[in-house]
């Protein structure tokens, strides 16, 4: 299930190694450092808020990894680190930044793990599902990879009404969210934020 991959391959492609191939394309390349900083700021106050001061001994999937800042995060606080993308260009610039990680090129609604996670983070990715199916089968699927108890942690830019302002974008609800989530038979943990929500679900 394509959706909008073929657009990240090409962004990816065309600003190889830059933060502007995975964020707000709109800003330039010192913004974005800053906006990344602010981001692993945000998952470190998560992660605390949750008692949770270090990620040794856990394992952890980064589901829309991009070039993978967020995994190399996840890598130095001690966590056993995967990471999945659609685009292969991203996936090889991830695995750069964790030399242990293991990186696989697939879309999130086509997940398959042997292995279960403790925490699986989706940052700033399902916005970016353009189709209600794709996005459904997607959360499914982040579902299926966390181990009995383990956490679905989501950042997500929701609105009070769905929008398509960008080919690429596609902005949901929180009654979306939590209709869905119910139905997968997650609990909600904690729901955060009044703009750029950080949805917190357990297994």
């Amino acid at each position: 299930m394509r959706d909008n991959l073929d657009y990240w391959i090409d962004r990816h492609k065309k600003h190889f190694n830059r933060l502007v191939s995975v964020g707000d394309i709109q800003r330039s390349e010192e913004e974005n450092i800053r906006l990344y900083a602010e981001k692993k700021r945000k998952l470190f106050d998560i992660l605390r808020k949750l008692n949770i001061n270090d990620l040794r001994g856990r394992s952890v999937l980064d589901a829309g990894c991009g070039i993978g800042l967020m995994s190399e995060l996840f890598w130095i606080m001690g966590a056993e680190v995967a990471g999945v993308d659609g685009s292969e260009e991203a996936i090889c610039q991830a695995a750069w930044r964790v030399p242990s990680g293991r990186f696989t090129s697939i879309s999130l609604s086509e997940i398959r793990y042997e292995q279960n996670f403790d925490i699986v983070f989706c940052i700033d990715v399902l916005y970016h599902i353009i189709s209600d199916e794709a996005w459904k089968q997607a959360l499914s699927s982040l579902c299926n990879c966390l181990y009995s108890g383990g956490l679905l942690i989501i950042i997500e830019q929701l609105k009070a009404e769905q929008e398509t302002p960008a080919s690429h974008v596609h902005f949901r609800t929180l009654p979306m969210y939590l209709s869905i989530m119910r139905k997968l038979n997650m609990s909600v943990i904690d729901i955060d934020e009044p703009k750029e929500r950080i949805l917190i679900f357990r297994k």
